[in-house]
């Protein structure tokens, strides 16, 4: 097996919890609903894969500078369950000072007491899944809080301190009203959360959504209705104050996610749990996706990695072509040559043309890096499938 490659950056540390008190039909992340259980055990297998990777290159002399709890539900878990986890990582890995803490929230999954105690536990950031304001949204996403649970945990998350706020929310439901998601993102804003995920809903294969749209129960957006609800996201909150630094993330000066950049800068990441994906420059490998097999191979001294690739050159070229079109600060391209040691403009000369006279323009430069425009936003993976 090949070296990993070097990395001068501070990495991300991802911890997948997958339970939930009910799995969402639109979900494509491996959850799994009424098993809260398998909890103990879950965290007995994922304590003993965190003992692995500590005496694992590269890991065991990387500086990590960000943990994100995901899944799945994360607000299961007890206080003593989160600090446990938070203890175990810092006595065996190295963490800078700052390092940023993420756990996400379930409307209405976590107490009061609880939100002290995830802060306690060294939490210093929270993502909430409101997804909408509306209650007949709600119930059209499958998703068993309400509007007044959603309000009550942002009040939990103030008075426990925390500072640094995500709510995250999804636009072009089948048959949504323009009125009616402007309606959620004034509501969100009102709540005044310093970061906001807004993702366009898709149609992922195997999901129960998916099924419906196949059997003609369910007729998506169109894409031409889709960009409207994108553009018009854009410009309301950036005129509120929040910055579109990522395609489907803003956020108010300073509290961009810094886990979730460094999975679109290039830096290493270390996932943990099942299903969850690591990346050390040149490979990458994901676990296996059932909590029971996680749990048994890692009981038999056996790391549940369940598959890996290592990336090519071109792959690696692509990757961060398609990751830094995706942020607002666009490819450095004297890094990228630098890195890649070719002559950029003279590699990709039909693509900038193609996509730089289209009208409008998709892509323009500034200074010495390749952006997206406002229109490039809005076929971010159409301008990304031209380098391939």
């Amino acid at each position: 097996m090949a070296a990993p490659a070097k990395n001068s950056k501070t990495a991300a540390l991802y911890i997948h919890i997958p339970f939930c008190t009910k799995r969402c039909d639109y979900c494509d992340f491996y959850t799994v609903a009424n098993q809260e259980h398998i909890i103990p055990s879950y965290l007995a297998a994922l304590e003993t894969e965190i003992g692995h990777y500590a005496a694992t290159p590269p890991w065991q002399i990387q500086h990590f500078s960000t943990i994100y709890f995901g899944g799945g539900t994360p607000s299961l878990l007890t206080p003593p369950q989160v600090q446990h986890i938070i203890k175990t990582l810092k006595r065996v890995f190295t963490f800078t000072d700052d390092t940023e803490v993420t756990f996400e929230v379930n409307p209405g999954s976590a107490t009061q007491e609880n939100m002290h105690g995830y802060v306690d536990a060294g939490v210093n950031r929270l993502s909430i899944g409101a997804q909408s304001f509306l209650p007949k949204e709600l119930q059209q996403l499958d998703r068993v809080h309400s509007v007044d649970e959603t309000i009550a945990t942002v009040e939990s998350v103030r008075g426990a301190g925390i500072g640094n706020l995500s709510i995250d929310l999804i636009f072009a439901l089948p048959g949504q009203r323009p009125s009616n998601w402007r309606y959620s993102l004034e509501r969100a804003l009102e709540l005044q959360p310093e970061h906001i995920s807004a993702y366009n809903l898709t149609i992922e294969q195997g999901t129960p959504l998916q099924r419906s749209v196949a059997a003609g129960k369910v007729y998506p957006m169109s894409e031409g209705r889709q960009r409207l609800f994108y553009n018009h996201t854009i410009g309301f909150l950036e005129q509120h104050g929040y910055s579109h630094y990522e395609v489907s993330n803003y956020a108010k000066p300073g509290f961009e996610s810094r886990h979730n950049s460094k999975y679109w800068d290039g830096s290493f990441y270390l996932g943990l749990g099942a299903s969850a994906h690591s990346f050390d420059g040149r490979r990458r490998y994901w676990n296996v996706r059932s909590f029971a097999q996680y749990i048994k191979q890692l009981k038999h001294a056996q790391l549940p990695v369940a598959g890996e690739e290592m990336l090519t050159k071109p792959q690696r070229e692509f990757e961060t072509i398609m990751l830094g079109l995706r942020q607002k600060s666009g490819i450095d391209v004297r890094d990228f040559e630098r890195e890649y040691e070719i002559d950029f403009q003279s590699k990709y000369r039909n693509q900038l043309t193609k996509l730089t006279s289209h009208v409008p323009p998709l892509i323009r430069w500034h200074e010495s890096r390749l952006v997206l425009t406002r229109e490039g936003w809005l076929l971010c993976d159409a301008v990304c499938a031209e380098f391939v």
